[in-house]
């Protein structure tokens, strides 16, 4: 039911290393080091004290510019205050001035100026300023390519870049052309290859590498998750302190159903005043919570989250997961009070805020045996789901969408319980239910197809389901579903 937080895409853009070649007045001396160590786990005040001294001795040192940088970067991106929004975009925009004039010319310079466009792309995206942010990306993927022909040894650039020829190699083949013009080129083996040589090669910031590595390669190729929290379990163990490993493994671990152990994430994560403010993480435990049937805390951490959050993303979807657990709490005014809410707060960027609004804007009712089936299904407790599912009765009669949900369900638990021949036969099902209609089980029932017959190494039939998940048009979770396609089909 959650897509995951925007503050995913920081994974592939953290800093680089350091580089031998580089200009004297590029120093990534120990004060920066520590400053940077500090600010990827998230503690930025105390980051920033240090980064702060350095500039004042050094105002031209490019790397400590580019972790001052990240600072503000990670500041907006995690909290998404439109009261920040002007400042800290401003500041970057004059790193980048700042950079731009030195008579420094080296790998660092070069890179600098690339992460920090990307940064501010993100920031703009965030921010709903979508053209803006396509210039600044476009601009920082030409100057991460001239780096990289100026200085093809210099890691960083491996890592950063080798994300983006991923991320662009994996569009379909018909809008590989809209790229070409823009002078964009992408490809998910060269990307591959640049990421696995900057993960496994030494440099002070390899584990900001292999992160960006396992979580590429996650999306690729569902069956690397396990791996990918293999690696996660080693570094948290090194790194007990970093906010960020907690954030991302809850990630992993929620996007793999395994929601005690993002419980017990949560519940063992760093805390205090050294740490930026994350308030999703609430929302993000609140599904959980909902997930088991705790009620109460699921409503106890949504109230938290929209208490604490200044943004406008996932105010909806907070709302929403609110009516949800009072509404199967019979707790009813409370329930319409939310339900009211989701109109009145947020906005649509997300397609978690967005799927709320569409549920009101369709006055759309809850089946609740569906409901508690999907909840029990989506946090991987399948024995409960698949015995809700069952206590609703099918007939002649139930309405299509009921009859699809009912047919989808049932599919999305056999899938989870590893029995293929079943979940292939209700999500075929499913499909059939679905026909003449937008809703979202058919494309994701052909998506999970996809999934089940790459395991099987059958790749012609997986990659006709992937193509008919691509070919459904206006539903909820429309953006996903093709994305999530669109990688799946580039690694065949």
């Amino acid at each position: 039911m959650a897509k995951p937080h925007p503050f995913f895409m920081v994974l592939g853009l953290l800093l680089g290393s350091f580089c031998t070649s580089a200009a004297p007045a590029s120093d990534f001396n120990a004060q920066v080091a520590q400053a940077y160590a500090l600010t990827a786990k998230l503690k930025i005040n105390s980051g920033r004290a240090i980064i702060q001294k350095e500039l004042q001795a050094n105002p031209n040192n490019v790397p400590a510019l580019l972790v001052a940088n990240y600072q503000d970067f990670l500041t907006l991106s995690i909290l998404q205050n439109p009261a920040d929004y002007d400042r800290l975009v401003e500041a970057q925009e004059k790193r980048l001035k700042l950079i731009g004039s030195l008579k420094e010319k080296s790998a660092w310079v070069n890179y600098s100026l690339a992460e920090i466009r990307m940064q501010l792309a993100i920031c703009r995206l965030l921010f709903g300023h979508r053209l803006e942010a396509a210039w600044d990306f476009r601009q920082a993927y030409l100057q991460y390519e001239a780096n990289a022909k100026a200085y093809p040894s210099f890691l960083p650039n491996k890592k950063t870049l080798g994300l983006l020829q991923v991320m662009i190699g994996s569009v379909p083949d018909s809008y590989q052309w809209i790229l070409r013009i823009v002078g964009m080129r992408g490809s998910v083996a060269t990307g591959l290859a640049n990421l696995k040589t900057a993960a496994t090669q030494e440099h002070p910031f390899r584990e900001e590498a292999l992160l960006t590595y396992v979580f590429v390669k996650q999306l690729l190729d569902q069956e690397q998750i396990e791996q990918a929290q293999k690696v996660f379990a080693g570094l948290m163990k090194e790194e007990p302190d970093n906010l960020l490993y907690s954030f991302l493994a809850m990630h992993l671990y929620k996007k793999d159903k395994k929601s005690d152990k993002v419980l017990q994430l949560f519940l063992n994560r760093p805390t205090g005043n050294q740490y930026l403010p994350f308030p999703y993480l609430h929302h993000m435990v609140a599904d959980v919570y909902l997930y088991k049937g705790h009620l109460d805390r699921s409503i106890r951490e949504n109230s938290l989250f929209l208490k604490q959050h200044p943004g406008t993303h996932y105010r909806k979807a907070a709302h929403f997961k609110l009516y949800l657990a009072y509404w199967l709490d019979a707790d009813y005014q409370k329930a319409n009070y939310h339900y009211n809410q989701i109109s009145e707060e947020g906005e649509t960027v997300l397609e978690e805020d967005n799927y709320a609004a569409k549920f009101v804007e369709k006055k759309e009712q809850f089946n609740k045996y569906l409901l508690w089936a999907r909840l029990r299904s989506d946090g991987g407790y399948y024995k409960e789901a698949l015995a809700d599912a069952n206590k609703l009765e099918i007939t002649s009669e139930t309405p299509v969408p009921i009859r699809a949900e009912y047919l989808y369900r049932k599919a999305r638990i056999f899938d989870g319980m590893e029995e293929d021949s079943l979940a292939k036969k209700y999500y075929d099902s499913t499909i059939n239910a679905c026909r003449s209609t937008s809703l979202y089980f058919a494309p994701n029932a052909a998506l999970h197809l996809g999934y089940i017959y790459q395991e099987e190494n059958n790749k012609e039939k997986a990659r006709a389901y992937y193509k008919q998940a691509l070919s459904y048009k206006g539903h909820e979770y429309k953006n996903s579903i093709d994305n999530k396609a669109k990688l799946a089909l580039s690694s065949l």
